[in-house]
Formats: structure tokens, sequence, C-alpha cells
């Protein structure tokens, strides 16, 4: 089992995969032989019976036991709402109304559209409440983070689902997920380019591949320059435009700053350009700053913003052909698609200057 998994969620699995392949068809056994095989409190157990009973798995028959619902029916959807889900947890901030998931939802809106559906987002999969949703969809695109593996494998025991962003712990899962890696280390490496060597990186989260896929890109690059790793030009970031600006600040007071600064995504890199200017500085004129995503105002920006942008047409297509092809029944388990971004180059990269950035005073009227 493991570590991240909830155990009754182990339980529940267990139990379903003993029904699906019919050892277990009539009445279901006690709660301490499962709890004895599994190496589980029989509280867990009786919880995660409770839960299939609510799923419509199992059922009771007072004084008599548990017993199993048609196991070839049992939790088959046998017709078509025409309505796909996306899933975005809801902890992450701003949810749907972020400029990037905005930007996602859109995309797989207009790609559902050309087959007929509708799309549906939502942000909370718990027990009963995710039990009325799965009735209204065909199939998932989840915005995959490790912290809702439980929440994932909830939904692959209902409905065909792919993740997007990450790949689930569950590799049998499909998934479409971006080269994140070498779409930072080609933007460090323009950059080299441009005669810059003093590089700073705001990250984004590391709780993810994205996170560290996009920290371990910027690390390689330098590598390959034969430039030691200072992690003093590392500021952890959380994709939010505070922590550019916070960012950028604590890089901007150092007694040697760095010539360029690379963002984990576009809405840290707007910020940052925003306080650079603040400070007096120009870009890219003083210190040149590169971003990921190529959200919309990337490119409304002034000047406008140089970027990693991300395919996420080519994501929707990716997602939706792979539900499309789980929905009539074939298999589309171990599919794994990783896509290549496209730096922009814009209008806030450009060659280093001889100086070290200075703030320029600013005349008082």
């Amino acid at each position: 089992m493991d570590k991240k998994e909830l155990r009754h969620i182990y339980a529940e699995k267990k139990i379903r995969e003993s029904i699906r392949h019919l050892n277990i068809n009539d009445k279901l056994p006690g709660e301490r032989t499962f709890s004895t095989e599994l190496g589980i409190s029989y509280m867990t157990i009786r919880r995660a019976i409770d839960n299939l009973v609510k799923k419509g798995l199992l059922y009771k028959i007072p004084k008599k036991g548990t017993f199993v619902a048609d196991p070839k029916q049992a939790a088959t959807k046998t017709t078509k709402t025409k309505n796909l889900g996306y899933f975005l947890d809801r902890s992450i901030k701003d949810g749907l109304s972020s400029p990037y998931y905005s930007m996602v939802f859109d995309a797989l809106e207009k790609e559902a559209g050309k087959y007929g559906y509708s799309m549906m987002y939502f942000s909370n999969a718990d027990g009963s409440d995710f039990l009325e949703i799965a009735k209204k969809i065909d199939g998932v695109v989840v915005s995959c983070f490790p912290r809702i593996e439980p929440i994932i494998q909830e939904i692959k025991e209902r409905v065909a689902v792919v993740c997007i962003d990450n790949t689930s712990v569950d590799k049998s899962i499909p998934s479409v997920t971006l080269d994140n890696f070498n779409s930072v280390a080609v933007s460090i490496n323009y950059l080299f380019t441009l005669g810059h060597k003093r590089i700073g990186f705001i990250t984004g989260l590391d709780d993810s591949d994205i996170g560290r896929g996009r920290l371990a890109g910027y690390l390689s690059a330098l590598k390959s320059q034969h430039i030691d790793e200072d992690r003093d030009l590392i500021y952890k970031g959380d994709y939010s435009f505070e922590t550019g600006r916070i960012g950028a600040d604590y890089f901007l007071s150092m007694p040697r700053p760095p010539t360029a600064i690379m963002c984990a995504n576009d809405s840290m890199a707007i910020s940052a350009l925003k306080e650079v200017s603040q400070k007096g500085l120009r870009v890219p004129e003083d210190i040149s700053i590169i971003g990921f995503d190529d959200i919309v105002m990337a490119s409304q920006v002034t000047p406008a913003l140089t970027t990693v942008s991300v395919p996420v047409e080519e994501i929707a297509k990716r997602a939706i052909d792979i539900l499309r092809a789980a929905m009539d029944s074939n298999d589309q388990q171990y599919q794994h698609a990783s896509l290549p971004c496209q730096l922009v180059v814009r209008e806030t990269a450009a060659e280093v200057s001889n100086r070290p950035p200075e703030p320029i005073k600013l005349q008082a009227y």
C-alpha cells in the first residue's frame, strides 16, 4: 500500500478487485476477516464497506450480512450523459479564476464541444458529493497533484479519467503533461546567449513534478555552462503574484543582484516586472525577465513578456482524445504524453549590461 494512500481507500480498492475478478460474488466475508487479510483495523474495513454500500456496489440485509450487487454490473455506467468533468483541487489559489487554469478550461471546453460534449467544472470530490457528480458525467480530466491521489482513485472507480499537469502515482491512469525540465533549460540557455551568467530563479511549489522539473531544468542549464549552483539565486515562490514581487525585491536587495530572473510562471514574472520598475530599474536594459505559461496578459504588459508558451490546445486535444477512447472501452491504461513547450521571445530579455543594475534616482516634482 502506498504510504500516501488512505487506508479506507486502499481497503475499498482491494474489495472491489475481489468482486471484479468474481472471487467474491455473493455474501461478503466478515469485517474481521478482511482486517486480518489486509492488516487494517476492522473499524477502517467497516468504513470502507459502508462507503461501498453508499456507492451501490454492496448492500446489507439486517442480521444476515453484507452482499455484493450484481458483480458484472457493479459500478458500471450504461447511459451517456454527454458531459465531461474538469476537476481542479479547491486548494489551488484562485481556482478556475487563475489566468492559467481559466485558459486550460477554455481549451478543454472548446475541444469537448467538437464532439458534442459539455464541460463541467468541479472542485469537490468528497464522498456523496462526487457520487452525485458522477451521475452527470462520462469522464473526467483531473489537474493532478500528489495531495489529491485518494480523490483520483475515487474518480477512477466511477468514470474514465485522464490526468494533466502531473502524472498520478497510479501509472495505469493516462496523463498529458509538459516537458518542464527542458522548457526551462532552453530558456536559461537563451539567457546565456545574451551574456547572462548570474541568473536568479523564482520557483513554483516543490510538491509536484511541475515545480521540481522546472527547478531541475534551471540547475541543469547552469551545470551545462560550468556555473556553480548558488542557492542564494533561488527564491522559493508559490506561483502567486505576491511571491513574484517579494522574490524580485529579494534579488534586487543583494549586493550583487542577478542580471536576469526567470520565474516558474507568468503571474510571478509580471509581478517581478512591476517590482523592478518600481525600484527605478528598466526591463530589459538593467535586468531581463522570463516567465512560463504565456497567459493572455503576457503579451499585453509593457514591455511584453518573454515567456515559455504552454500548448494548452494540444493538452486539451490529447486529454479529450484519451477520454473518448476510454469511454468507448478502448484501453488507455499506461498512456502518457509529455509535450514540448516553445520559448516566445518578446521584449523583456536583452543582452546583459556591462554594469551592475543600479536604481535610477527619480526626480521629485
